[in-house]
């Protein structure tokens, strides 16, 4: 048991958040979580490289919006924050990091990882968007330029038509000038053990997501991982 935050976590039971966390050769990972890991191999052999390539690209992004002055970074799904993380990737004397996962059990565990005075980590369910927006309020500043970060989460909402409305809805609550990633496994090798809605993606696809946006060159890049940036158009200020 992890104690240290209001919910004790049971690391007799394995957890996906933490199998991934094992997968990217993190430390926040127990016996169970090993061992759920390798049943994955046969069926998902890529799962370990997609997840790596997926938090490269988004630490990436987030240290040159970082530099460029955007203070606010939201990642919605974000599991456990271990290396390489964004909150280690951002320069947090003067950025805020608000961390939302679903699970109480890896909200409760990644509390134990961060720091308390720059990073927040929330409970937060991208199906319930409006919920997950009220609930942020009261960590960032949405009138102000922020990144949302949606790395490999799209994949696993019911269907493509609800994951459109529900990222519809975080970026429009989003002030001008913010900036929104996403990453999505392409293919049938992208697949995660979470994937439910649109599996096999293509860069089109996942463009359609950045819709309305300026989308930041090179645009949608395919391959194993399928990710792109785009930014709300107007100026919105410094972050």
């Amino acid at each position: 048991m992890i104690q240290g935050s209001e919910q004790a976590v049971d690391t007799s039971v394995p957890s996906l958040a933490r199998a991934y966390d094992h997968l990217l050769g993190g430390r926040a990972n127990f016996a169970a979580d090993r061992a759920l890991a390798r049943q994955w191999h046969e069926r998902y052999p890529r799962a370990g490289e997609l997840l790596d390539l997926s938090r490269t690209y988004v630490t990436a992004c987030c240290t040159r919006l970082s530099v460029a002055g955007i203070g606010q970074f939201i990642d919605v799904g974000s599991g456990l924050p271990t290396a390489p993380s964004l909150h280690t990737a951002v320069r947090l004397s003067t950025s805020r990091v608000v961390y939302v996962d679903r699970d109480p059990g890896v909200v409760a565990h990644a509390r134990t990882l961060v720091p308390a005075r720059s990073v927040t980590v929330m409970t937060g369910d991208l199906l319930e968007p409006e919920a997950l927006l009220w609930s942020l309020r009261s960590h960032a500043d949405l009138a102000r330029p922020a990144c949302l970060v949606l790395a490999l989460v799209i994949q696993a909402l019911p269907d493509l038509g609800t994951a459109r409305a529900v990222v519809d809805v975080l970026v429009r609550a989003l002030a001008p000038g913010s900036h929104v990633i996403v990453t999505a496994g392409g293919g049938t090798a992208g697949r995660l053990p979470d994937t439910v809605a649109g599996a096999d993606l293509s860069a089109t696809e996942v463009a359609a997501f950045l819709a309305g946006l300026d989308v930041v060159p090179p645009g949608v890049e395919e391959g194993l991982l399928l990710r792109g940036t785009g930014r709300k158009p107007g100026d919105g200020g410094r972050g």
